[in-house]
C-alpha cells in the first residue's frame, strides 16, 4: 500500500515538475505567458494522449517491420523505439514553440 501511495506522490510531483519546465521553456523562448491552466491542460494531453498514440504507432511499426517484412526481432524494436523517440521530440519542441 505504501509503494502505490509513493507512486501516486511521485507521479503528481513529477507532473508539477513537468509543468513548470515547459512554462521555463516557453518563457526562455520568448513565447506568451499563458494561464497555469492551459499549460497544465497542454502538458497532460502531451503526455497522455500524444505520447500514448506515439507509442502505439511505434508497437505497430514493430510488429509490421518483424511479421510483415521479416526484419529480425531486434532491428525492429531498435527501429520502432528509434522513430518513437524522434517523433515524440519533434512533437515536443513543436509544443514548446507554439504561439
Amino acid at each position: 500500500m505504501w509503494s502505490t501511495l509513493a507512486d501516486l506522490f511521485i507521479g503528481f510531483f513529477d507532473f508539477v515538475l513537468d509543468v513548470l519546465l515547459f512554462r521555463g521553456q516557453r518563457r526562455k523562448h520568448g513565447h506568451r505567458a499563458r494561464s497555469i491552466a492551459e499549460d497544465t491542460f497542454e502538458v497532460a494531453r502531451f503526455d497522455f494522449v500524444t505520447l500514448v498514440f506515439i507509442g502505439l504507432a511505434s508497437v505497430a511499426l514493430m510488429f509490421l517491420l518483424a511479421f510483415g517484412f521479416g526484419l529480425p526481432v531486434g532491428w525492429s524494436v531498435g527501429i520502432g523505439i528509434t522513430v518513437g523517440a524522434i517523433w515524440g521530440v519533434w512533437r515536443y519542441v513543436r509544443l514548446v514553440h507554439e504561439r
